[in-house]
C-alpha cells in the first residue's frame, strides 16, 4: 500500500488532535451539530458503520440517538454495557476529524493521546471504521473489568512524586499515568490507595479530582489486560498508516514497519508525558486542532508552550469558518523559527552534535542526534543535555550545573539511571529496541562509566533475563496463594522505569569468571510452592553493586534448582535485595561496600540465607513442576539450560562493541585535538609540531583507524543479533541464540559464554581488549593530562578493562573459541594454508582480512594436527589439552581478529560519509598485523622482509590521511556536546586551572 514519506510537516501545517478517555462530554457536541451540517453528516455516516458492531457486544445503536437531538449525556451511555463510552468517543472523535477536514482544514499529522490512537489511526487508513469500532468496545471491556481509577492533581511530575513517596505504603499500587504540563499530571491506581493520595494533596494545598472513569489505565497492573488486547488486535487487519500518526504514548511516529497491536496494548500499562513529547509531536506545525468534544489536551498545549496555535472547535463552540489561509500559516510557523514573540522551534533539541535544522540520521555516528532519532527531538535532546552534565553535577569547565542531584555518592549512579529512564519508554520495550538498546549503552558510556554499568546491569541484564526467559503460571498454585502470585515475572512499574534498581547476580567471589560451577542454591518447597535461595559457603557469595542501601533492589539472581531430591540445573530467578525503605529483605545479608578503583560503583558480596522467591519470580523459559515437585524442562541437559540462562549474555556481547567503539572514538578524536596544536622541545626540532613525530602520529592516526574499525565491528555485532532475534525462535528446543550447530555438543569445555552464542563473545573479547588497548596508548601519550579524571581517559580505560572480565572473561572465551573451531569436523585448510588468489598490497583494506584468514587457517591445522596426535597417544581430558591451551588462546584471538577483520572492510557496515575509509581500514588492519606479528612469522604467513615492510606502509597511509583528519574526526566523533573534556579545548590547562580553582591566564592579565 503507498504511504506517504514519515517526514516533517510543512511550513503552516495543521495537526489534528485525538484525545484521551479523560475528557469527553456530549453536550457541547450536541449543541453544535444544528450549525455546523458538514458534523452532523460526519457524525451520521460514521455511526453507520460502527452501530452495526455495536451489536456485537450487546451495546445498543448511539448514531440514531445522537443526530436525533434527543437529550443524551455520557454518564447515561456508562450506565449501559462495558465499551458503550469507548464505541461513542471514538466515532464521535473520527466525526469531528472528518468534517474538519471536509471543511478544508486538512491535517498533515495525527496525533493521538492514548485512546485517541483508535480513532488517530482508523482516521490514517491502519483499519476499517468497523474494525476500529472493535478496538474501542473490546477495549472499553477490559478496563471496565479491571477497577481501580484515575484522579486529576494539580501538580506536576516533581509534586506528583512527593505526593506518592509521602503516602508511602498506602500508595505503592499507585503511579504516575500522565503528565499533562508542569502543573498537572493524572494518577492511577486502586480506588482506597488513590483516596489516600487525594486527601494528602488536600492537606498539602494540591488539588485533586476523580476522573470519571471506572477503571484504571496506563498502569502496570494492566498487563495480562494488554497482552489480551494484542491478541485482539492481530485477528483484525491492520495495515501501515497513509499519513503520519504521532504517539504520545509511544514518543514518536508510527513507522510502516511499527507493531500497532503491541503499540495499541502499550496505551493501557504504559505511561506518558505531554511535555517530554511535544517537540517532535508539533515539529513545524502552526495550528494544532482537537479532534474531540473537550479541550484539556489542547488546553495541555497552551500551557506548554503559550505560543502555539491551538484550537479545541468543539468545546470552544467555534467551528472554523472556510479553508484555512496558507499563507498565513507560513507566517505563522516562519515566525516561530524566527526570534519573534511565537512558539519555539520544538523540533530539534541542542544536546546533539548536528547544527539545529540537520537531518536526523539513524546512520549517524553522533550519540545526541541518534538519540533525537530514535526518542524523538524533544526527549532524545532533552536526555543528552541530562547526560552531558558530569556525574559530579558539573559542566566540562567545572561549573556546577541546575539540578545536579545531591544524592550521596553511594547511590548516585542509581539516581542517574532513575532520571535517564524518566525520557525512557518502559525497560522490557527497550530491551526489545536493539538499535535505542546499543545506542544508550554508548551514551551512558561516554556520559559516565559509572552509570553505563548501571544502565546495562538492570536494562540488558535483568530486564533482558526477564524478557528471554519469562515464566509462566505456576500449573499447581497453593491453596493460599493471592491472586496472581504465581504469575510470570513481567518488569513492573517499579523495574520498567528504574525506580527500583535491577541487577544480575551471576558471579560468585570464590569461583569468579567460569561460572560452570554456580553453587548458590534455590530449593522448591512443594507444599507452599516457593523457592528459597541460599548460599552453601563463604565461597558462593555473589558480587554485585549493591551496597547501596536506602533504595529498592531487585535482582535476577542465576541459582542451582533443587527439586524432588535432585539437581535440575541452573536457572534465574528474580528476588527482592531490599524492601521498599531499602534496607535488605528477609534472608538477604549484604556485606560492607568493597570498593573498586577501576570502575567506581558500590560493590558487595551478597549472601542468602532463606530468602523467599515466589512460583512467578522463578524465569522458568518453559519448565513447569508438578505437585510432586518433579521438574518438567524442554531443555535435554544441564549443559542446554545453562545456555539458555546465560542467554541474556548474547544482548550484552552484541551492544558492548557499540559502547567500545563510541570509547574508542571519543577518545581518539580528544587526543587528536591535544596533540594538534602542541610542540615538541626535542633537541632535534625544536618547536615541531608534535604531529610530525612518526611515532605520534602513528599512534594517533591509527588510534582513528582502529575507531572506525571497532564502529563498522560494531554494526557487525548488532546487525547479527538484530537478524537473530527476527528469526523464528528455536531455543525452547535446546539451541542457544545465535549459536553454531557445531558449538552445542561440546563448547562448554572453559566456560559457557562461547556456546551462548560464538560469533557474539568473540566481537565483544575483540572490542574490549581493542579498546582497552588503544585507550591506555592514548593516555600514554597525553602525558599527565592522560590521567586526570576530568580528561575521561581513565574512566574509560577502567570500563574497557573491566569487561575484559565482566560479562564473560575473554581468555575463557577465546580459549573456547580455539578449541572449538580446532574440534569442528569437517574443517580443512585451504591449499597453500590461506586463501588462494593474488596476495592484496598491504595498502589495500583487503590485506588484513586476507591474512587474518591465512593466519586462522594455519593456526587451526596445527592445532588439530597436534590434537589428533595427543588423543592418538591416549591423552584425555586436561591430560589431553593442558599443553594445547596457549595454542587454542592464540587461535581465538585470531578468531576473533578476522572475524573483526571481515566486518572492517564489509560493506554493509561501511560508515556513511567518513573520509578516507578506506585508508583508515587498510591502517587499523596493518596496527592488528603488527600486534600479531609472532604467529604471522611463526606460521610462516609472513615472510620477515614482509612484516618489516610494513612500517613503510603504515607510514604512507598517515601521510595520505593527515590532510583530512580534521574531517575524519568529525565524522568519527560520537559525543563531543555528550562527553566533553578539557582535551577538546585550544588551551586545556587553562579550563583546568579555571575548574579547579587556580590562576588562569598570562602573567600580567590582572592589575
Amino acid at each position: 500500500m503507498l504511504s506517504v514519506p514519515y517526514g516533517r510537516a510543512g511550513a503552516g501545517a495543521v495537526a489534528h488532535l485525538f484525545p484521551g478517555q479523560g475528557d469527553f462530554a456530549l453536550t457541547p457536541l450536541l449543541r453544535m451539530l444544528p450549525a455546523v451540517p458538514s458534523l452532523a453528516r460526519e457524525l451520521t455516516e460514521v455511526f453507520e458503520e460502527a452501530d452495526p458492531v455495536a451489536a456485537e457486544y450487546g451495546i445498543a445503536p448511539i448514531g440514531p440517538r445522537l443526530v436525533t437531538g434527543r437529550p443524551l449525556s455520557t454518564s447515561a451511555l456508562a450506565a449501559e454495557p462495558a465499551g458503550t463510552v469507548q464505541l461513542a468517543l471514538f466515532a464521535t472523535s473520527l466525526a469531528v476529524h472528518r468534517a474538519l477536514e471536509r471543511d478544508g482544514w486538512r491535517a498533515e499529522r495525527l496525533v493521538a493521546v492514548s485512546f485517541g490512537e483508535i480513532p488517530a489511526l482508523t482516521a490514517a487508513g491502519c483499519c476499517s471504521i468497523a474494525d476500529g469500532a472493535r478496538l474501542a468496545c473490546r477495549l472499553g471491556q477490559l478496563l471496565t473489568g479491571h477497577g481501580g481509577g484515575m484522579t486529576l492533581v494539580g501538580a506536576g511530575l516533581p509534586v506528583a512524586r512527593r505526593l506518592l513517596t509521602e503516602a508511602g505504603s498506602q500508595a505503592r499500587a499507585v503511579v504516575v499515568a500522565c503528565v499533562n504540563h508542569d502543573g498537572e499530571s493524572v494518577l492511577s491506581g486502586p480506588l482506597d490507595a488513590l483516596a489516600a493520595v487525594e486527601r494528602l494533596a488536600v492537606v498539602n494545598g494540591v488539588g485533586a479530582r476523580r476522573l470519571r472513569l471506572p477503571f484504571m489505565s496506563h498502569h502496570p497492573a494492566l498487563a495480562r489486560e494488554a497482552g489480551a488486547f494484542a491478541h485482539f488486535a492481530r485477528g483484525l487487519r491492520l495495515v501501515p498508516p497513509r499519513r503520519p500518526v504521532h504517539s504520545v504514548v509511544a514518543g514518536h511516529a508510527y513507522r510502516p514497519d511499527s507493531d500497532l497491536p503491541k503499540a495499541l496494548s502499550a496505551c493501557l500499562v504504559r505511561p506518558f508525558s505531554l511535555p517530554a513529547v511535544l517537540g517532535a509531536a508539533l515539529a513545524d506545525v502552526a495550528l494544532v486542532v482537537e479532534a474531540g468534544t473537550g479541550a484539556t489536551v489542547t488546553n495541555s498545549v497552551r500551557s506548554i508552550d503559550p505560543r502555539q496555535g491551538v484550537l479545541a472547535p468543539v468545546a470552544d463552540g467555534r467551528w472554523p469558518a472556510g479553508p484555512p489561509d496558507p499563507q498565513r500559516q507560513a507566517r505563522s510557523a516562519g515566525s516561530a523559527r524566527s526570534g519573534s514573540p511565537s512558539r519555539p522551534d520544538l523540533g530539534v533539541g541542542h544536546g546533539g552534535g548536528a547544527a539545529a535544522g540537520a537531518e536526523l540520521s539513524p546512520d549517524a555516528v553522533d550519540v545526541p542526534t541518534r538519540l533525537r532519532v530514535l526518542l524523538g527531538p524533544g526527549r532524545g535532546g532533552d536526555l543528552a543535555r541530562l547526560l552531558s552534565r558530569a556525574p559530579d553535577g558539573t559542566d566540562a569547565a567545572g561549573t556546577d550545573t541546575a539540578g545536579v542531584d545531591s544524592a550521596g555518592a553511594d547511590t548516585a549512579p542509581h539516581r542517574r539511571l532513575i532520571e535517564v529512564a524518566a525520557f525512557l519508554p518502559p525497560a522490557a520495550e527497550v530491551v526489545a529496541d536493539a538499535d535505542l538498546l546499543a545506542v544508550l549503552g554508548e551514551a551512558t558510556a561516554l556520559a559516565d562509566p559509572a552509570l553505563h554499568q548501571t544502565f546495562l546491569s538492570h536494562y540488558t541484564l535483568c530486564v533482558g533475563s526477564l524478557v528471554l526467559l519469562g515464566g509462566g503460571p505456576d500449573p499447581v498454585p497453593s491453596a493460599d496463594a493471592a491472586p496472581g502470585a504465581s504469575e510470570a515475572p513481567v518488569p513492573g512499574a517499579d523495574l520498567a522505569h528504574a525506580r527500583t534498581k535491577g541487577s544480575f547476580m551471576v558471579t560468585e567471589l570464590g569461583d569468579a569468571s567460569s561460572h560452570l560451577a554456580i553453587a548458590t542454591e534455590a530449593r522448591f518447597d512443594p507444599v507452599r510452592r516457593l523457592f528459597t535461595l541460599h548460599t552453601p559457603h563463604h565461597r558462593a557469595a555473589k558480587f554485585s553493586s549493591v551496597a547501596a542501601t536506602g533504595l529498592p533492589q531487585q535482582a535476577v539472581v542465576c541459582a542451582r534448582l533443587l527439586t524432588g531430591g535432585r539437581d535440575a540445573g541452573v536457572f534465574s530467578f528474580l528476588a527482592d535485595i531490599t524492601g521498599p525503605d531499602g534496607r535488605p529483605a528477609p534472608g538477604v545479608g549484604l556485606s560492607g561496600a568493597m570498593p573498586l578503583g577501576a570502575l567506581p560503583l558500590p560493590y558487595a558480596l551478597v549472601r542468602f540465607d532463606g530468602a523467599a522467591v515466589p512460583y512467578g519470580g522463578w524465569l522458568a523459559d518453559g519448565a513447569v513442576i508438578d505437585a510432586a515437585g518433579t521438574l518438567h524442562d524442554p531443555q535435554p541437559d544441564h549443559d542446554a539450560r545453562l545456555r539458555r540462562t546465560l542467554g541474556c549474555g548474547a544482548g550484552l556481547w552484541a551492544t558492548l562493541p557499540s559502547a567500545m567503539a563510541a570509547l574508542a572514538g571519543r577518545s581518539a578524536v580528544m587526543v587528536l585535538h591535544f596533540s594538534a596544536d602542541r610542540r615538541a622541545h626535542g633537541r632535534l626540532a625544536p618547536g615541531a609540531p608534535l604531529l610530525e613525530y612518526r611515532v605520534q602520529q602513528q599512534a594517533v592516526v591509527g588510534a582513528l583507524a582502529t575507531a572506525a574499525g571497532l564502529r563498522r565491528c560494531a554494526r557487525a555485532a548488532l546487525t547479527a543479533w538484530k537478524e537473530q532475534r527476527a528469526a523464528p525462535d528455536p531455543d525452547r528446543s535446546g539451541a542457544a541464540p545465535g549459536a553454531d550447530s557445531s558449538d552445542v555438543a561440546t563448547a562448554m569445555t572453559f566456560s559457557p559464554w562461547a556456546a551462548v552464542d560464538r560469533s557474539l563473545a568473540l566481537h565483544k573479547a575483540h572490542s574490549t581488549r581493542t579498546a582497552a588497548e588503544l585507550i591506555g596508548s592514548l593516555q600514554h601519550r597525553c602525558g599527565v593530562s592522560g590521567f586526570l579524571d576530568r580528561n575521561r581517559l581513565s574512566g574509560y580505560l577502567g570500563l574497557a578493562r573491566a569487561f575484559d572480565n565482566a560479562g564473560g572473561d575473554n581468555t575463557l572465551i577465546l580459549l573456547d573459541a580455539g578449541r572449538a573451531l580446532a574440534e569442528e569436523p569437517g574443517h580443512r585448510a585451504p591449499g597453500g594454508g590461506g586463501p588462494r588468489g593474488p596476495w592484496p598490497a598491504p595498502t589495500d583494506p583487503a590485506w588484513w582480512p586476507h591474512t587474518a584468514a591465512a593466519l586462522q587457517d594455519r593456526l587451526a591445522a596445527d592445532l588439530r594436527a597436534a590434537l589428533a596426535r595427543r588423543t592418538k597417544a591416549g591423552h584425555r581430558g586436561l591430560d589431553l589439552w593442558n599443553p594445547l591451551m596457549a595454542q587454542a588462546l592464540q587461535l581465538g584471538e585470531v578468531q576473533a581478529a578476522r572475524l573483526a577483520a571481515d566486518a572492517a572492510t564489509h560493506p554493509g557496515t561501511a560508515p556513511r560519509d567518513l573520509p578516507g575509509a578506506d585508508d583508515l581500514a587498510a591502517l587499523d588492519g596493518l596496527r592488528q598485523a603488527r600486534r600479531l606479528a609472532v604467529p604471522l612469522l611463526a606460521t610462516g604467513v609472513l615472510e620477515p622482509a614482509a612484516l618489516r615492510d610494513l612500517s613503510a606502509a603504515v607510514d604512507a597511509l598517515c601521510e595520505r590521511l593527515r590532510p583530512g583528519l580534521a574531517d575524519i574526526a568529525a565524522a568519527l566523533d560520537p559525543g563531543a556536546t555528550l562527553a566533553p573534556a578539557p582535551l577538546d579545548g585550544p588551551d586545556p590547562v587553562a579550563v583546568l586551572l579555571a575548574a579547579h580553582g587556580g590562576p588562569s591566564g598570562e602573567p600580567g592579565d590582572t592589575p
